[in-house]
């Protein structure tokens, strides 16, 4: 019998639904994939989405990194790709730049000059 979906409220209407969650003990993490339930309002923001996915698994919010929202125009259903680490030491070790970056946690690479 399959479980059922996990619930996160995000607050003001907006919810996440996720869809599958995988447990990677080599790299010290869980991989959600998740739906953003945010129908006539605007897709949420990756900091909630960090704090709400945080509170729901119990883990330090600089632990969690959201690798991508994306939103299908019209629909009000976006999908959400994030990394739940166990200490955020590893997420260091693990995440790319441009992942930190958008955390707040690297220096964001210039675009070359033409």
């Amino acid at each position: 019998m399959p479980e059922a979906a996990k619930r996160i409220d995000l607050g003001d209407g907006v919810w996440l639904e996720v869809l599958s969650e995988r447990r990677s003990d080599l790299l010290g993490r869980v991989d959600v994939e998740a739906l953003a339930h945010h129908e006539l309002k605007s897709t949420p923001a990756r900091a909630s989405i960090r704090e709400a996915l945080a509170k729901a698994y119990n883990k330090d919010p600089s632990a969690v990194y959201v690798k991508t929202i994306k939103t299908s125009y019209g629909v009000g259903i976006s999908k959400v790709h994030a990394h739940i680490y166990d200490r955020h030491e590893d997420a260091l070790k693990f995440e790319p730049q441009y992942v930190l970056a958008r955390h707040g946690e690297a220096e964001k690479k210039q675009a070359k000059g033409k």
